[in-house]
């Protein structure tokens, strides 16, 4: 089986941090978020993937290699995004030859969705695609569909579908995960960038045709923004999520228990740690703090529910609650001052709020 993996998004929610990191390598537990997805792709029986590329193109290609949990990877490089159904489109010989339904999956999201059963729901409908959805609050947000009894979607977004439909409705939001049969296809312009959700389902949806959606109560996440990208760390580091995929990665160390000194400073579990990293005379991190390999925290930090990257650094006395230090960057060289939901992202760059 075949799947095709999204992750050629710019990451323009992230701010600057998506600038330097591209969206599918923000690492969750010491793991970039793409192998996630890649991992669940290859236990539902996946055996190749393409991944489509754009923005840090070759980062991705670096960290991904050519085999990714027993998924062999290709890539399919869009020098102009083109969208979720023009990337489907360019990638469309790949995608037919694997002879069935194929996964379709962001980069971006945690999930613990049974893709095993979503890909027979599909089969069993006849559906040109069938989306994984769930309910939830923040439905009208992300964009509100429904789906009948039988498993049929009858509204996407301002789209209707014709008749009765197949008993009562159920208000739902689309997860960013999708089961694909080859005909959809057919029904994607060639040669442009083309948006599914505009100019695909929409008119299938009005015109009767066989679109499907499989409602799960699994856990999801969408980590494609500063804020929901701590949620989503802290939930993996409080076991609220745990994922088949074997994490922490490398050297990385999950401590737990009770407070636990640390070179000079003192960890207030649950940390997740990495090598090399170095905390000063009266520094504390933690709770849910997680400090990439060769991280400083200088004199009296207090790092809490934040992310320091590999090679952040953090000035004396600074304290951060719900902050993001990227890769070699450096939080407040003047030291002295607290940040609540702020992302450093340079050498010496001014913090961005979120």
């Amino acid at each position: 089986m075949r799947a095709f993996v999204l992750a050629a998004g710019l990451g323009i929610r992230l701010g600057p941090l998506g600038e330097i990191v591209p969206k599918a390598l923000l690492p969750l537990g010491g793991v970039p978020m793409v192998r996630f997805a890649l991992d669940r792709l290859g236990r539902a029986g996946v055996s190749e993937a393409v991944v489509n590329l754009h923005h840090r193109a070759d980062m991705v290609r670096a960290a991904l290699g050519e085999s990714v949990c027993g998924v062999k990877i290709l890539y399919s490089h869009e020098p102009e995004i083109l969208g979720t159904a023009g990337g489907l489109k360019n990638a469309e010989d790949f995608l037919r030859e694997g002879g069935g339904s194929f996964f379709v999956l962001n980069a971006d999201i945690l999930s613990g969705a049974d893709l095993g059963a979503a890909l027979a729901r599909h089969e069993e409908g006849g559906f040109l695609a069938t989306l994984i959805l769930r309910a939830s609050a923040d439905a009208e947000k992300y964009g509100l569909l429904t789906v009948d009894e039988a498993g049929r979607l009858r509204r996407f977004l301002r789209a209707s579908a014709p008749g009765e439909g197949g008993g009562a409705t159920r208000e739902a939001m689309f997860t960013g995960q999708s089961v694909m049969s080859p005909a959809l296809l057919d029904h994607i312009p060639a040669g442009r960038p083309c948006g599914i959700s505009e100019e695909v389902y929409p008119p299938l949806i009005e015109s009767g045709a066989p679109v499907g959606g499989f409602l799960t109560e699994a856990y999801w996440a969408d980590v494609g923004a500063p804020a929901r990208y701590l949620d989503a760390t802290e939930d993996l580091i409080a076991g609220r999520h745990v994922p088949a995929i074997d994490w922490p990665a490398g050297e990385d160390m999950l401590v737990e228990g009770p407070p636990l000194p640390w070179g000079e400073g003192l960890l207030r579990p649950p940390v997740l740690i990495g090598e090399g990293v170095s905390l000063k005379s009266g520094a504390t991190a933690g709770p849910f703090a997680v400090l990439g390999s060769g991280a400083t925290l200088g004199e009296g930090v207090s790092a809490e529910n934040s992310v320091i990257f590999p090679g952040g650094r953090v000035s004396d006395a600074v304290s951060l609650e719900r902050c993001i230090v990227g890769p070699a960057a450096f939080a407040a060289p003047e030291g002295g001052k607290r940040f609540f939901e702020s992302v450093f992202a340079g050498e010496s760059s001014e913090p961005i709020s979120f």
